[in-house]
């Protein structure tokens, strides 16, 4: 496992993401939904939508009116867990001739509870739709529904994704593409996938700044190839980003070379500096990238925690959330962290994020949060009559 993930997994969760019913980087499976195992869990669904039950939605999917075919495909969703049964008959929607069930279609199949054994379908229905649907709409749907599943389940993808990176009809639809390539093309075992690497190099000349920054950020992130050649490629392209006038993009060039070539403060100090930056959103970038390092960047420990004290409360947050993932190595940060959680007059979100990371960096549980005292009544203004006392009810 590259170095970079080592610390994302040991990190604390203070910064969550939203994810779909499959997180972003999980291959948790999702529960089969057997209606003669759980037919009690079924009861607690509902048995109609629009006066009809299930079994006539789904047969509904093979009207011979567009109109009705897309009418259930909005329905069968409604009813929860049961509708997982209508799976093959939506991935054969997915194949529609007209694009509006086509689209509602693929929709669909990131609400619907999806069996084990139905994935590799799925998968490679929507690998499918994103190479080669003639529609951009459709294309980007299928990629926001791929994004439900975890990075073993989504890797025969990776083909169409690559593609995908380089369509010129809309950089919205390129940056959630090299975003994918980033989840999908990491590999514990064999380091990360080649192809997504290139792909990543090729958007770094991208017209769009925000494809950019995501392909900087996915080569960053993903470590070190155990292909030479590929290896040497990166490593290139990145050394050139280290200066870029874009922070973001520099910030994260810098990660990505600690990564490649050595962890040294010859790359951290480019990155700390930002630390002082007036735009608070720069920042949050350093801060990110440094818990990204974890103890790799354990050199910068004072200057973050500095940043405890930022006027910002998400620049606090994301220094809490750096500091945690540097582990035990922070234990000096222990103490303005203990001082930051006892504040009752912090925002709650700060202080019980502190409050986790003490726990964290120390391995052990910390006494319960102080409680904010409650609200004092204000002092009654002098002159100012007594309020009414109010009389019983029937006088």
């Amino acid at each position: 496992m590259c170095r970079v993930f080592r610390c994302l997994i040991a990190s604390l969760a203070v910064l969550p993401l939203a994810m779909a019913n499959r997180g972003a980087g999980q291959d948790k499976k999702a529960d089969v939904f057997d209606l003669n195992k759980k037919a009690d869990m079924a009861a607690s669904y509902a048995r109609e939508v629009g006066g009809k039950p299930l079994s006539e939605w789904i047969t509904d999917l093979k009207n011979i009116d567009p109109s009705v075919r897309e009418r259930a495909l909005r329905a069968i969703p409604l009813f929860g867990p049961p509708a997982s049964q209508a799976v093959p008959t939506v991935l054969d929607r997915c194949l529609d001739r007209d694009a509006s069930p086509r689209v509602r279609a693929i929709g669909a199949l990131g609400m619907l509870e999806i069996s084990d054994k139905d994935v590799p379908k799925v998968v490679e229905t929507l690998a499918k739709r994103i190479s080669d649907d003639p529609q951009s709409a459709i294309k980007f749907q299928a990629m926001i529904t791929l994004s439900r599943f975890g990075i073993d389940e989504g890797k025969p993808a990776i083909p169409a994704l690559v593609k995908m990176a380089e369509d010129p009809t809309t950089w919205e639809a390129r940056k959630l593409a090299v975003s994918l390539l980033g989840k999908y093309g990491y590999d514990a075992m064999k380091g990360p996938d080649v192809r997504c690497l290139r792909a990543m190099v090729i958007a770094l000349k991208d017209p769009s700044m925000a494809v950019r920054q995501e392909a900087v950020y996915g080569l960053a992130v993903l470590g070190r190839p155990f292909d030479m050649a590929t290896a040497q490629l990166v490593e290139k392209a990145l050394s050139v980003l280290t200066d870029n006038k874009d922070k973001g993009i520099s910030i994260w060039a810098h990660v990505g070379m600690m990564n490649l070539t050595k962890a040294d403060s010859a790359h951290l100090k480019p990155i700390m500096k930002n630390l002082k930056e007036k735009d608070p959103q720069i920042r949050l970038l350093a801060l990110r990238a440094m818990g990204t390092l974890g103890k790799l960047a354990l050199f910068g420990l004072p200057e973050m925690i500095d940043a405890l004290e930022d006027k910002e409360a998400e620049v606090q947050y994301t220094a809490i959330w750096a500091i945690a993932a540097m582990g035990s190595s922070a234990d000096k940060a222990v103490p303005p962290l203990r001082a930051m959680y006892q504040k009752t007059a912090l925002p709650e979100p700060i202080r019980m994020a502190a409050h986790a990371a003490v726990e964290q960096i120390n391995g052990k549980k910390e006494p319960p949060l102080p409680m904010a005292p409650a609200p004092v009544a204000p002092p009654a203004i002098p002159g100012t009559p007594p309020a009414p006392t109010p009389k019983p009810a029937g006088n």
